[in-house]
C-alpha cells in the first residue's frame, strides 16, 4: 500500500516535467518561426536588390511629356566612340596618253607621165594612146601640168541649140571649164580639147554650138586664167554619172571629172 504522500509528490513531478516539455516546444516553434521570417526578409531585399541593378542597364526612362511638348527630349546615352580605319589613299590615276595623230590622208593613184615625143614620127605618134589621170570629183580642182590646172563650174541644164554640121539640138548641159597659168611663161590653148561621156558604158555626148557657148583663147599668160563655156546634149536619165574630159595638149594627161550633173 502506497503512501499519500508519495502519490501526491509523484503526481506533482509529472505535471512540471508536462509543463516544461510544453514551454520548451513553444520556445523552439518561435525560434524557427522567427528564423523563417528573417531568412523570408533576406531573399526579398535580394530580390530587391537584384532587380535595382537589372534597371541600371536598361535604357534611360522615357521621357515625360512636358520634356517632349519643350523639346528637350534626352538623347541616348552615346556609346563608346569607334575610330574609323583610315581610307586608303586613291590610287593615282594613270597619265593620259597621247592622242594618236591622224593618219596622212591616203594619196590618190599618180597621174600617169606625158608622152615622150623625142625622135618619134607622127605616125608613132599617133599610135601612142593617150594616157589619162584618175577620174576626180566634178567640181574639184585638178592640176593638168606643173603650174597649170583646171576646174569646172557653173553647171546647168540647158535645151541644147543646134547650129554647126552634124549637131542636134535637145536636152543638154552647159558648163564652164577654167584653165589657170601659174608658171612664168604663157600658156597655149590652141589645140585644147573637151568632151563629154555618160553612162556605164561612157557614151559620148555630141557637142553643141549653144547657148551661149564660148571657145577657149588662144593663150593664157601667167598668172591669168583661161574660161570656155561648153555645151553637150546629155539625156536627162543619163546625168547621174558624167565624166568631162579636158585634154590640155597630147603630151599631157587627159584630166577626168567625174559626177552627177543637174
Amino acid at each position: 500500500m502506497k503512501k499519500p504522500g508519495s502519490t501526491e509528490a509523484g503526481t506533482a513531478g509529472t505535471a512540471g516535467r508536462r509543463r516544461r516539455l510544453v514551454a520548451a516546444s513553444i520556445g523552439v516553434s518561435a525560434l524557427l518561426a522567427l528564423g523563417g521570417v528573417a531568412w523570408a526578409s533576406g531573399q526579398g531585399g535580394a530580390a530587391r536588390a537584384s532587380d535595382t541593378q537589372g534597371g541600371a542597364g536598361n535604357s534611360a526612362s522615357p521621357p515625360s511629356d512636358a520634356a517632349v511638348k519643350k523639346g528637350t527630349t534626352p538623347s541616348a546615352v552615346p556609346g563608346p566612340a569607334v575610330s574609323s580605319p583610315e581610307a586608303a589613299p586613291t590610287p593615282a590615276a594613270p597619265p593620259a596618253a597621247a592622242p594618236a595623230q591622224a593618219a596622212p590622208p591616203a594619196a590618190g593613184p599618180a597621174d600617169p607621165g606625158p608622152v615622150d615625143r623625142n625622135g618619134k614620127s607622127d605616125q608613132e605618134l599617133a599610135e601612142i594612146p593617150q594616157p589619162t589621170a584618175a577620174p576626180v570629183e566634178i567640181k574639184a580642182k585638178k592640176a593638168v601640168k606643173g603650174g597649170v590646172s583646171a576646174t569646172i563650174t557653173e553647171l546647168e541644164a540647158v535645151q541644147g541649140e543646134a547650129t554647126g554640121i552634124g549637131e542636134v539640138a535637145g536636152p543638154s548641159v552647159r558648163f564652164k571649164v577654167t584653165v589657170t597659168n601659174d608658171t612664168a611663161k604663157a600658156i597655149s590653148l590652141d589645140a585644147a580639147v573637151v568632151d563629154v561621156s555618160y553612162g556605164k558604158d561612157e557614151e559620148p555626148a555630141g557637142q553643141l554650138s549653144g547657148p551661149d557657148g564660148v571657145v577657149f583663147p588662144a593663150s593664157v599668160e601667167p598668172g591669168t586664167s583661161g574660161v570656155g563655156v561648153f555645151v553637150f546634149s546629155v539625156p536627162p536619165d543619163a546625168r547621174d554619172k558624167v565624166k568631162i574630159h579636158f585634154n590640155l595638149e597630147a603630151e599631157t594627161p587627159v584630166a577626168t571629172f567625174e559626177g552627177k550633173l543637174p
